[in-house]
């Protein structure tokens, strides 16, 4: 008995998933060379600031020191990104 898969190859275009069709996912339509390879693709300095960024936004100052420090803080990362 065939697996499922080449039943499915064997049926009309309409019952298969477009990723059968095309034969792969992601790693088989060029989505970079880190992918192929199966590894991941790595961040950037200012991917890693921009995230950093977006958790002091997040965040919230409970104290007048607590929100000091938060402006300081954002302060600091977003000379950091202008560099």
């Amino acid at each position: 008995m065939a697996g499922w898969r080449s039943q499915l190859r064997n049926d009309s275009p309409d019952i298969v998933g477009r990723a059968m069709m095309r034969g792969g996912g992601i790693a088989k339509r060029g989505m970079g060379q880190a992918l192929k390879k199966g590894g991941r693709s790595r961040n950037t300095r200012r991917m890693n600031r921009l995230e950093e960024l977006g958790r002091v936004d997040a965040e919230r100052g409970r104290t007048r020191k607590g929100k000091r420090n938060l402006r300081a803080e954002k302060r600091r990362i977003v000379r950091e990104l202008k560099k």
